[in-house]
């Protein structure tokens, strides 16, 4: 078996077949052979990102079990969640919903490189730091998670002017220390001013561009249905939803409903395959 699949791969690579765009696409569709899980990448937004701000891991088993399966579906092990059970609960969300994408949001404020490889080690496919940490924390993070095959967050809570801080970063090392997303973040406190920082979604992306990185956009904190478009509409890539759908009777009525506004197709849906 070995040597027919050695030969066969051979005699594929002479043609050019598959071409490298098709191989790139798929990479992201199988299951990966030695983990046994699909190793998601966040290449087709948008995306609804389930805040799991929880400590009870009964309502968790709740929120992973009734959230429907789509690839534009991403969890995020909340704050509350890890300083509850650790970073060992990822591998417990692993184990009820194999195949997703799992954003572990630390807050990393000191040891970027670290805490960065400790969200790898465990499992995670994206960490957090926080944009109120020192420069050299941040980048040093960032330098740590690419490194790893994970990606970088930069969480803009309480920052004044985000486009400024991804500016400095750019300044600092170029494309190397800039974040793979960047969650613009209002706080459960504040959400009574109504006031969301879309201002700066599209300033974060140019800045990206200028130093040849792509950078996504997550807006985060007390979103519900009727902003989703607006967010979308502002140049977000990344909608995150905490209570909107984990506190709901309902949960997979409520992510249904995330996921209509959202207007996204899904991987598979149409795909005819032609080879085996």
């Amino acid at each position: 078996f070995n040597y027919g699949a050695t030969r066969l791969a051979i005699t594929r690579a002479l043609e050019k077949f598959p071409d490298v765009a098709t191989v790139l696409k798929e990479k992201d569709r199988a299951a990966h052979g030695v983990m046994g899980f699909k190793v998601q990448r966040l290449w087709n937004p948008p995306y609804l990102q389930v805040a799991m701000d929880l400590i009870d891991m009964k309502q968790v088993e709740r929120v992973l079990t009734n959230v429907p399966q789509n690839d534009h579906v991403i969890f995020e092990a909340g704050t509350p969640l890890i300083k509850q059970f650790g970073l060992g609960v990822i591998g417990e969300i692993r184990k009820i919903r194999p195949n997703c994408f799992i954003v572990a949001d630390i807050k990393t404020m000191d040891t970027g490189n670290l805490e960065a490889r400790m969200v790898s080690n465990a499992g995670g496919d994206a960490a957090v730091v926080s944009g109120r940490a020192p420069i050299e924390t941040v980048a040093a993070f960032i330098k740590e998670a690419k490194k790893c095959g994970i990606y970088a967050i930069i969480d803009m809570l309480n920052v004044d002017a985000p486009a400024k801080l991804i500016e400095e970063l750019g300044k600092l090392g170029g494309a190397a220390v800039l974040p793979q997303y960047v969650e613009m973040h209002r706080a459960i406190d504040k959400e009574a001013s109504g006031e969301y920082s879309w201002g700066d979604i599209k300033k974060v992306k140019e800045i990206g561009k200028k130093y040849g990185a792509k950078i996504l956009v997550a807006t985060a904190g007390g979103i519900r249905k009727p902003v989703v478009c607006k967010a979308i509409e502002a140049g977000a890539d990344i909608v995150v939803v905490g209570r909107a759908i984990t506190a709901s009777k309902d949960i997979k009525n409520a992510a249904e409903g995330f996921l209509e506004e959202l207007d996204s197709e899904e991987i598979d849906q149409f795909r005819v395959m032609t080879d085996f």
